[in-house]
């Protein structure tokens, strides 16, 4: 029942719906993020008289002309939009997380759990979760982040990296077994953290070492350790073409 009370979607077709909707939402969004970002530098070049009130972290200034440049009610709206969508990110974020905990771990190890005590479950892990991040947010109020969106593809490409590759196994691989993809996830993040901290690469390319380190270590260590041998039909994007032709 916890299990079912997760699902989205009634079927893998309305997923694949879900996630090409998506991609359709995606694209427009990311162009009218980078052209507000392009109207604004348009407007305080043509306005350099104002340039000397901007705020000192870049981040700010679109606040900053909601603010100064919009009716009282349209600002509020704005704002109020603003903190509507910060809000439902982190909804979504800590339901999620803590449903991934509750059927990944908590059921494999107590199978017979009752449904009550999976939600009461779920419920305390969503406040702990909460309370951390808000600490954490709080804590990163105190750096001088410049660019918070640069800081975001940096913690995202140090941590995110190997979770890229252990997928790109499970996709393309047909002998890649847990212990390959446990060992490649952690080299991986090793990997990640060495050049990070001890090179000068751009950041942007973090993600990329994590997953291309994952990928071949773990299908390396599979091998080593006498790779996969369960069917995986329908499972791997070979298997997929296999099931397909069979049915055909």
């Amino acid at each position: 029942m916890a299990l079912a009370s997760t699902r989205t979607t009634p079927d893998e077709k309305q997923a694949a719906k879900g996630l090409w909707l998506n991609l359709i939402i995606t694209i427009p969004t990311g162009i009218l993020f980078y052209g507000l970002g392009t109207a604004l530098y348009v407007y305080y070049t043509s306005h350099p008289l104002e340039q000397s009130m901007l705020p000192a972290a870049t981040d700010q200034l679109v606040p900053w002309f909601v603010v100064t440049h919009l009716p009282s009610g349209v600002a509020g709206v704005v704002v109020a939009g603003i903190f509507a969508a910060a809000m439902s990110s982190l909804d979504s974020s800590m339901n999620s997380i803590s449903a991934a905990v509750v059927n990944d771990f908590y059921l494999r190890c107590v199978p017979k759990a009752r449904a009550e005590d999976s939600l009461s479950l779920a419920k305390r892990l969503t406040l702990v979760l909460g309370i951390i991040g808000t600490g954490a947010a709080m804590v990163l109020a105190t750096y001088e982040i410049k660019y918070l969106f640069d800081f975001f593809q940096r913690v995202l490409g140090l941590f995110g990296g190997g979770l890229l590759g252990v997928f790109l196994l499970a996709v393309f691989t047909r002998r890649c077994n847990a212990t390959g993809a446990l060992v490649g996830l952690v080299t991986g993040a090793a990997m990640t953290m060495a050049v990070a901290f001890g090179t000068d690469i751009n950041f942007l390319l973090y993600a990329a070492i994590g997953s291309c380190t994952c990928f071949v270590v773990g299908y390396l260590v599979s091998m080593m350790t006498g790779g996969q041998d369960r069917d995986l039909a329908g499972l791997t994007l070979a298997t997929l073409k296999d099931v397909r032709n069979d049915a055909g």
